[in-house]
């Protein structure tokens, strides 16, 4: 997502809603993303820093911890903060600015460290040097 740093040095604030599919952005644990929509507000307040206000939703595919099925995750992110050297870090082109990374560290914050689905079973219950007990089985 590009900012118009133009619009933005002229009128100060410049409010976005937008889809996006976040094409390029790949993640080993993120099967794919669905709906994704962001809404919010850059604010430049003639300091060093931007005020940068976000709102995401959507939904993430992931990787089952237990047998690599889908698992649907809904987010719903909020993110307020000042942001310094936003145009340094973040310039795409003379005379925009690429939101997208900032997006994305957001979410990749959201991905539990194991996702799982009620019904997930395991499908190997052996392997070379292990098996899974029950409680039967000590």
């Amino acid at each position: 997502m590009n900012i118009d740093l133009i619009a933005l040095n002229t009128k100060g604030r410049v409010d976005f809603d937008f889809e996006t599919d976040l094409e390029g952005y790949e993640n080993e644990d993120i099967k794919k993303i669905e709906n994704l929509r962001c809404s919010g507000f850059i604010i430049d307040n003639a300091t060093e820093e931007y005020e940068l206000s976000l709102h995401i939703e959507g939904r993430l595919i992931l990787k089952s911890a237990i047998n690599e099925s889908d698992v649907p995750y809904d987010i719903s992110i909020d993110f307020e903060e000042m942001v310094e050297n936003l145009v340094e870090i973040y310039k795409n082109s003379s005379n925009s600015l690429d939101i997208l990374p900032i997006i994305w560290e957001n979410i990749l914050l959201e991905i539990p460290i194991r996702a799982t689905n009620a019904d997930d079973e395991f499908e190997r219950v052996a392997g070379e040097g292990w098996e899974i007990l029950t409680e039967s089985d000590k």
